[in-house]
């Protein structure tokens, strides 16, 4: 019963700028210029701190890739 509960594996919804660009496979200054943007829907600011809500990211990914837009 105790192994059952502890495979269950916990996954961030929130990743770090560093953990963003190796995730999407983009340098830190771009992704600092697409989360800067005021009409980003997937960046979260914790005080200075920048974070990427990864269902927003990919859910805005996949908008981009349906109808070709840039994000």
């Amino acid at each position: 019963m105790e192994e059952e509960k502890s495979a269950v594996k916990y996954e961030k919804k929130l990743m770090t700028i560093d953990e963003f660009c190796k995730y999407v496979g983009i340098g830190k200054t771009k992704a600092r210029e697409l989360t800067a943007n005021p009409c980003c829907k997937y960046a979260v600011r914790i005080g200075r701190k920048v974070f990427v809500h990864k269902e927003l990211f990919d859910e805005e990914l996949k908008k981009s890739a349906k109808f070709q837009l840039t994000i």
